[in-house]
């Protein structure tokens, strides 16, 4: 048989073609079709099993159940050396040796059964598919080419994910297309997958995957010659971010208790695509998009942060995916951060430190001229924002008419009889011209407030939209070692040092103070809604953070120390040397009593009175020795 350029078995040829039609001769295909249900029951289509359960529903939970404890058996053992058809029969033997006799065989022979009944299955034709599966002795052909390629290509191992996707898709359609076993190959080529992954440096979770999305995969691959969806699937549970997306989703649908089967086509963003829909949620770490009827599952982090900001369900909105290099170079992406709105500019302004003092001031003087401590409230000229020189201007001309005529506003407060005034009045008197001032200071407090707020704004635009590549490998090894390995490659390696200053620096200035803040506190949920992006990528960015400040604090320490002189570190040496050879245990410690304790101090204190009294010597004994030069 011929192989196409992945080694597995190519389509039919035209003799084939016509050896499978013999099949339509009638007494042939009687032949074989009671061969085939020589598997069964008689008049049933329950397989023949171990149990002798001879109802469907029931020996489908029996077997369920016997499977999943063998898979939990499989998981644990240890990978093989080689990954060929007879690991592929052990497996299928592993999971279906209790429930049927057949277990581990494949159809390109017949099998015989205790009770001496022949069950045979050349050829098997599943109604959800137009092309039948391969027949049994196209099975034998395709499991030996199967062995030759996977170890003529070192079972996938070295591969990169991109790679090994590609190559493990190519293997899942042939296992399909091959159907070697009677029942049971879903389960079987999973798990032979996921084992050869794991062998190979990678990771498959099948467990994510709806019924929907498998039954869509396999007929494009086996009606459809297409097997670009089995591509998209195997990447989408070997990516550590589409993994944790799919999850949410999953664990989404259970919670809103939706059966599977009435689950909707849902898939991951594809690597550069773009998409149109509706904004259906969000979680932690992925969100969904409707698209024409399929669920779009994208990573969180991989839209713009003012986008996941924005966002609210039912929303129209596009989305591309990044391309995964885009997605390893960046650790925080550009944010751009609108202009504030004249509403948002407004209320910023109205309760600013600023204003609200302004406003304070001439509360207190009010109620000292007029005993109303509102008394300008409804009179006040309103001051419009963005400001203008109107506004200001009639802002202005209002303060100098209460300096000038105050009782315009408002009864002043107090009594003025014939000239003679009583305490509150001349007090009320005494604050015309500072009440003016005030109300002419809470004009330009606008003024300034606004021109603070928007300097602010600006700056906090320029530093979101800073772009933060991903550390590099150097640093990325530096960050993964012990931390007394660390300070043994920072100090052979000054480009190194350099290097993490400047990449700190970079990334100390996208951070927010509050961010910082968070990061300190472990507060990735905060850390992640200020950032906009996913929790998983706010914890790394934490990580990342985290030590390099540690990393930073180690270097300036190192060189401080360098910058001592040389006596005060022989000195400090000594005096760490004393201590360690002198200090009890820990545990001893706990136990001192006070009387100890405070001896202990008092030898520390003896010990450092003699150090200062052997330095004051030493320079006396120097500066003698320097007139006796001199002299």
């Amino acid at each position: 048989m011929k192989k196409n350029q992945t080694g597995h078995s190519a389509p039919l040829t035209r003799e084939e073609l016509e050896e499978s039609k013999k099949i339509d001769d009638a007494e042939l295909r009687q032949k074989l079709k009671l061969a085939s249900q020589s598997f069964a029951y008689p008049n049933s289509n329950v397989l023949k099993n171990k149990y002798g359960i001879k109802e469907q529903d029931i020996l489908n939970k029996q077997c369920s159940h016997d499977v999943t404890q063998e898979m939990i058996k499989l998981y644990q053992e240890p990978l093989p050396e080689k990954f060929d058809s007879a690991y592929l029969k052990y497996i299928h033997k592993r999971l279906f040796q209790h429930t049927f006799e057949w277990a581990g065989e494949t159809r390109d022979k017949s099998f015989t059964f205790k009770d001496g009944s022949v069950a045979f299955t050349p050829i098997i034709k599943r109604k959800e598919f137009k092309t039948p599966f391969a027949t049994s002795k196209q099975v034998a052909e395709g499991l030996q080419s199967l062995d030759e390629t996977l170890a003529s290509k070192n079972y996938l191992k070295g591969l990169s994910r991109e790679a090994f996707v590609d190559q493990a898709a190519a293997l899942m359609i042939e296992l399909h297309r091959l159907h070697p076993f009677r029942e049971g190959n879903k389960r079987t080529q999973r798990m032979f997958v996921e084992k050869l992954a794991l062998a190979a440096g990678h990771n498959l979770d099948f467990s994510l995957v709806t019924k929907k999305r498998k039954q869509f995969v396999t007929v494009e691959a086996m009606d459809n010659n297409n097997p670009e969806p089995m591509r998209h699937l195997l990447d989408d549970i070997s990516h550590p971010d589409k993994l944790l997306a799919l999850n949410e989703f999953t664990n989404a649908m259970r919670d809103l208790d939706i059966s599977e089967r009435n689950y909707r086509l849902a898939v991951v963003a594809k690597d550069g695509e773009t998409y149109h829909g509706v904004y259906r949620g969000g979680g932690e770490n992925g969100f969904m998009m409707d698209v024409n009827g399929t669920f779009i599952v994208g990573v969180k982090s991989h839209l713009p942060p003012e986008q996941v900001k924005a966002l609210k369900i039912g929303d129209r909105f596009s989305f591309k995916a990044p391309k995964a290099q885009d997605m390893q170079e960046t650790l925080i992406a550009r944010e751009k951060l609108a202009p504030l709105t004249n509403d948002e500019l407004a209320e910023r302004v109205k309760n600013s430190t600023l204003v609200q003092e302004s406003i304070k001031k001439i509360d207190v003087l009010c109620k000292v001229v007029y005993g109303d401590s509102r008394a300008l409230y409804k009179k006040m000229p309103k001051i419009e924002i963005p400001t203008t020189v109107e506004s200001l201007t009639e802002g202005e001309r209002f303060a100098r008419h209460v300096g000038a005529f105050p009782d315009s506003i408002k009864r002043i407060r107090g009594i003025n009889v014939c000239g003679l005034k009583s305490g509150a009045r001349q007090h009320a008197e005494e604050n015309f011209l500072p009440l003016s001032h005030a109300i002419h200071g809470y004009v330009h407090a606008y003024r300034l407030a606004e021109k603070e707020i928007l300097e602010k704004h600006q700056i906090e635009q320029q530093r979101c939209d800073k772009w933060v590549g991903s550390p590099s490998e150097e640093i990325r090894n530096l960050l993964s070692l012990p931390k007394q390995e660390q300070q043994e490659l920072l100090s052979q390696s000054p480009e190194l040092r350099a290097e993490i200053k400047v990449y700190m620096g970079v990334l100390s200035e996208r951070l927010s103070p509050m961010e910082q803040k968070a990061i300190e506190n472990r507060n990735h949920y905060q850390l992640a809604e200020s950032l906009g992006t996913s929790l998983n990528k706010a914890k790394e960015i934490a990580g990342i953070f985290q030590q390099g400040k540690e990393i930073q604090r180690d270097m300036q320490q190192s060189i401080q120390k360098s910058m001592q002189p040389a006596h005060v570190q022989r000195s400090k040496s000594r005096e760490r040397a004393t201590v360690n050879w002198d200090q009890p245990s820990e545990g001893y410690t706990k136990n001192l009593d006070k009387s100890a304790i405070q001896a202990e101090k008092v030898t520390e204190s003896v010990t450092r009175e003699r150090a200062v009294q052997q330095s004051i010597r030493q320079r006396k004994s120097e500066s003698v020795k320097v007139v006796s030069m001199c002299l």
